[in-house]
């Protein structure tokens, strides 16, 4: 029965594979597992994983991950490719290397590279262990020279199975899934650590998983990129979104075929064409000067986190996120030219979308008093606005939500937090801003070789090319 998120009387929000022991008990995962693959679970016929709460709302999002999870690899092992593969749960790969470790095997001791020189070879462990732990009716079928070698491995456990398919794996060549790229992706990654890039990449991940399975990589083929790739389009994203994730998905793909030695085997995402990108998306229309004063006078008016990044967007022209990520010690108040210094804290969260995108901007308009006031609001806290920064988690989504909708039903205005972006390019070149300082301000595109000499323009030539606009 689904546990119950919301009831307001007139509509209720229920989850699913959430369940409690008792009143106040902490809050569990709880499904059945499909008959066909409860052998997989040494013949359970349920999942039963804590979530760690006692709060519905915080164990939905959590249960949802897990359910989505088992979706995967249970399609993984219900499939033609995971059957011949002999694909098992992550449980029962740990449960065969354990046994293994126990009868003092390991992997590729039934290949024929393996000698055994002193006592019995791998097989014959094996077999000796099977024989004990099966009895006399497994003894007899095995020793009937009639009966076929299915009979015999009917016996065998899921993790008896996995562990016969680790001894006969080449040790120079071990199975490798995409999972295992993955992990290691985000292992050697810069940002793997910072919790949007794992999920966002985990996501993208997971569309392969769901349409196709965690396969060993070698076994991938391009029907199966294209699978994923017509999966993503048919769910609704634009053709942008898609090639970001199939970006990603190629990326893990390829770092898994580097690091585990599988250069021979082409990445079967590479060079996937998508009918005709880039022609669904919607050109973003700037704010109107008008607009601008709307928005700048309601943010004075209200006065509060939100308000304080819109102003600081409105007349900076910067990214959402690279606002909502500012630290306090980025805002320099006590300055001839007060300025934001837009600069990555990778090790606490902080991010920027390119190299280009570090810059200071001086504070102008309704930026320079939003910075004032979200500064003195923000007192004792490190970043400056801790609504929606921790070390470790920049929500700027959740920021990004909160003032789209702002905008739109209250304001009553059609565009979305990015158009101040475009509102300030456009603002910048009807001022007859050189492009060199247009690109600074709003840190966008390269910088030439001719401009990486020196140690660039004074914080007050950027301030007066912005003040003509503001």
């Amino acid at each position: 029965m689904p546990s119950i998120l919301l009831d307001t009387g007139v509509f209720r929000v229920t989850v699913r594979h959430v369940r409690t022991n008792r009143q106040g008990s902490s809050l569990f995962y709880h499904r059945r597992i499909p008959d066909a693959l409860q052998s997989h679970y040494a013949g359970k016929k349920f999942r039963r994983v804590s979530l760690g709460t006692r709060d519905i709302a915080v164990a939905a999002p959590k249960a949802a991950k897990l359910a989505a999870e088992d979706d995967a690899l249970w399609a993984s092992l219900r499939s033609e490719e995971g059957q011949r593969a002999r694909l098992t749960t992550p449980q029962v790969r740990e449960a065969a290397r354990a046994l293994l470790a126990s009868l003092g095997l390991s992997s590729g001791d039934l290949t024929k590279q393996s000698t055994w020189m002193n006592g019995p070879d791998a097989g014959e462990v094996m077999e000796d262990y099977l024989a004990k732990r099966h009895g006399t009716a497994y003894e007899d079928i095995r020793h009937d020279h009639r009966m076929p070698r299915e009979a015999h491995e009917a016996f065998w456990s899921p993790v008896e199975h996995e562990a016969f398919r680790i001894l006969k794996d080449d040790p120079t060549k071990p199975r490798r899934l995409l999972s295992d790229a993955l992990a290691v992706y985000l292992k050697e990654h810069d940002k793997g650590g910072l919790p949007k890039f794992a999920g966002d990449t985990e996501r993208a991940i997971g569309h392969v998983f769901s349409i196709v399975g965690d396969f060993p990589l070698n076994t991938y083929r391009r029907d199966h990129a294209v699978s994923v790739r017509d999966g993503l389009l048919k769910g609704g994203n634009k053709t942008a979104t898609a090639r970001r994730r199939l970006n990603t998905i190629k990326a893990v793909f390829n770092k898994g075929l580097i690091e585990f030695n599988m250069g021979a085997h082409r990445n079967p995402f590479e060079k996937l064409t998508i009918a005709k990108e880039a022609q669904d998306a919607k050109e973003r229309e700037p704010f109107t000067l008008d607009e601008l004063k709307v928005i700048a006078e309601a943010c004075r008016i209200k006065d509060d986190d939100i308000r304080h990044i819109v102003a600081l967007q409105a007349d900076t022209g910067a990214r959402l996120g690279e606002i909502v990520g500012l630290r306090a010690e980025d805002v320099v108040l006590e300055h001839e030219t007060p300025h934001i210094r837009i600069r990555p804290h990778v090790a606490l969260g902080r991010t920027l979308k390119t190299v280009h995108s570090e810059r200071d901007v001086p504070l102008v308009g309704v930026s320079l008093w939003a910075a004032e006031r979200a500064v003195k609001a923000s007192q004792g806290s490190a970043w400056l606005f801790p609504r929606y920064a921790e070390n470790g988690n920049v929500k700027a989504n959740n920021a990004s939500q909160t003032v789209n909708k702002w905008l739109s039903k209250t304001m009553k205005l059609g565009k979305t937090t990015h158009s101040f972006r475009h509102a300030m390019r456009d603002r910048l070149r009807h001022a007859g801003v050189p492009e060199e300082f247009q690109n600074l301000i709003g840190g966008w595109g390269s910088r030439t070789i001719g401009q990486g000499y020196g140690s660039g323009y004074l914080l007050r030539q950027i301030r007066e090319q912005i003040g003509k606009v503001v």
